[in-house]
């Protein structure tokens, strides 16, 4: 037996000095390897895509982000909705896009965007998007559909974004890249205070702006998603407020934001005490236009919720001792209550 051990010890470490060799000395060698895996994988993640546009039945829905601007290992803000061959992005916040692409989303077919309201969170990735979908391959129109200020951010983001395109156009040539797609084709609605609006209509597709209470922010808006009987609910930020529990009622899905406020009614005391008031006030300020876990209970309850997914959280529930301050303030509402990580994925049918 210890030879036998001796002789599996040995060879193992053969094998490692061998591929040490092989790797430092031939790595022209592994070339042909390494390229193949990584065709196989960008196979893989093609037909990955394919599935989820091929899906006629269902409303599929991915939290690429799931954060708030606090910091750590999350990115911010980003929902992907893919629904009768149609893929939408739900605002874009800082490393949306990167994570998108990593977890093999087909950006090359995203088709629309909409955007809740314009904090940084939800919208700093909107011009990689833009760009990003047509430099993968993009050839169809993007739409993007925003409340007031989206036609101005536009324009922004296509002189932002000019130089890069030309570039682009100048090297490849326009038979590869057609800088016609490299835009946003906006679709910018009023957003009334207390109203909603149906912004989308196509396909079977349903999608229906409405306003929500994230004030001083304006305009502020959440989205209805609603297709072969089925909807799906995002709050965006907001207060609990009427309208989005009527607009939730009886939701299929509610995709809700969520700032623990007993926790950060403590941290704002101690940053206060550390001498940071700036930070302090922060802090306390931003406690007053977002939903808590017990009224985001309360909420979903009331509106008949059959299923509850909590994002943009502040702080993230990663560690053990937060996750259990969120659950036990969430004992108001007895259906699945799924905490959102970057990447899940939640089937609607």
């Amino acid at each position: 037996m210890k030879n036998l051990i001796r002789f599996i010890g040995l060879s193992l470490l053969g094998l490692g000095i061998l591929g040490w060799v092989v790797v430092d000395f031939f790595p022209e060698r592994l070339i042909p390897f390494m390229l193949n895996q990584q065709l196989k994988r960008q196979v893989n993640i093609d037909a990955q895509g394919e599935a989820l546009l091929r899906d006629k039945e269902s409303i599929v829905v991915v939290t690429v982000g799931t954060a708030s601007p606090m910091p750590g290992e999350r990115v911010q803000t980003g929902t992907a909705v893919f629904v009768n061959g149609h893929f939408f992005m739900f605002d874009v916040g800082d490393g949306i896009v990167q994570k998108a692409e990593n977890m093999g989303l087909p950006l090359s077919r995203l088709d629309g965007i909409f955007i809740t309201h314009w904090h940084s969170d939800h919208m700093i990735d909107l011009p990689s998007i833009i760009s990003r979908s047509w430099l993968l391959g993009r050839t169809s129109e993007l739409h993007l559909y925003g409340p007031d200020g989206t036609d101005t951010l536009n324009q922004a983001i296509d002189q932002f974004l000019y130089l890069e395109n030309q570039h682009r156009l100048d090297h490849h040539g326009h038979q590869i890249m057609d800088i016609s797609k490299a835009r946003a084709v906006p679709h910018e609605f009023v957003n009334k205070q207390g109203g909603k609006e149906v912004i989308y209509d196509q396909d079977g597709i349903k999608i229906t702006a409405f306003d929500v209470d994230h004030e001083p922010i304006e305009p502020a808006v959440g989205y209805v998603i609603e297709y072969n009987g089925k909807k799906v609910v995002i709050s965006g930020d907001t207060k609990k407020n009427d309208l989005v529990l009527k607009m939730a009622k009886d939701a299929d899905l509610l995709l809700h934001e969520v700032l623990l406020v007993s926790l950060l009614k403590q941290m704002s005391i101690e940053i206060e005490a550390s001498g940071n008031s700036r930070n302090a006030t922060i802090v306390t300020d931003i406690q007053d236009y977002h939903t808590s876990p017990k009224e985001v209970a309360e909420l979903a309850t009331q509106a008949n919720v059959k299923e509850l997914v909590l994002h943009h959280f502040a702080p993230a529930p990663d560690l053990r001792i937060i996750k259990s301050l969120y659950k036990k303030e969430l004992r108001g509402f007895d259906g699945p209550i799924h905490f959102a990580n970057d990447g899940d994925r939640f089937v609607v049918k």
